[in-house]
């Protein structure tokens, strides 16, 4: 998918800037999954820069080297009517108002208040997401479907502990193999995971993949390659009785 949505981006600004902004988006997502929610703030800021450098590209037909001034960036781009309303204002008033503008409006939070940071990393990386799903429904090549696929896996809510390295899907932490099961299948959705694919992200054994996949509440036998597609849908069942996941 990641590749596909590179392509289709790619129609209409050149693949290294296509590539930047996708990859910042999973860097943060994976920062915001593994904890790390400074470290998710700095990559949201890079995510703000690399769409709007997107935007002019299409305004211009020239990619900036860096955005250096966000606010007046923004004007110029409100400014220019030749623009569909989407690239005009939707999107970057939703990176500067929900990504942007989060950090230095909390500049002047007391020692003893509650730390927002978590659920302003959450918000960023929703608004980044439906940033990202927004472009790509503008500017694609693919089916209809693939491209709706795409941007529900773009806008679902955040799997923790997943993380994302060169298109390498995996859990960032130790936790139960059942466990990490279940996080890659949610993380799958809407397509699933057949279970060779399922087998090669997890990394526990791959007994401990088969137990756990009995512990299962529905699966959906559709894979062609493997007999077996398993659905996000699904349910763990545990001692203390079926558990809803997603």
């Amino acid at each position: 998918m990641r590749e596909a949505i590179i392509a289709d981006l790619s129609t209409v600004v050149p693949e290294v800037l296509a590539n930047e902004l996708l990859e910042t988006y999973e860097q943060l997502v994976a920062k915001h999954s593994g904890g790390d929610f400074e470290g998710a703030l700095v990559k949201a800021g890079r995510f703000v820069e690399h769409t709007l450098r997107f935007i002019e590209h299409v305004r211009t037909g020239k990619t900036p080297v860096e955005i250096k001034q966000v606010q007046a960036a923004i004007r110029t781009i409100e400014n220019d009517t030749n623009l569909q309303e989407s690239l005009r204002f939707l999107i970057p008033r939703a990176a500067y108002g929900m990504i942007y503008d989060l950090r230095s409006k909390r500049d002047g939070v007391h020692v003893k208040e509650i730390d927002p940071t978590a659920i302003d990393v959450a918000l960023t990386v929703a608004a980044a997401g439906w940033i990202t799903a927004e472009l790509l429904r503008l500017f694609h090549k693919s089916s209809e479907k693939a491209v709706a696929d795409a941007m529900t896996a773009l806008t679902r809510g955040c799997i923790p502990l997943i993380e994302s390295i060169n298109g390498e899907v995996f859990v960032g932490k130790s936790v139960p193999s059942k466990f990490e099961v279940l996080l890659l299948l949610a993380h799958a959705k809407p397509k699933g995971l057949g279970r060779t694919a399922l087998g090669l992200a997890a990394k526990c054994s791959q007994p401990s993949v088969s137990t756990s996949l009995k512990a299962l509440g529905r699966v959906d036998k559709r894979d062609s390659q493997s007999g077996l597609r398993l659905i996000q849908d699904c349910f763990l069942r545990s001692s203390h009785g079926s558990r809803g996941f997603v």
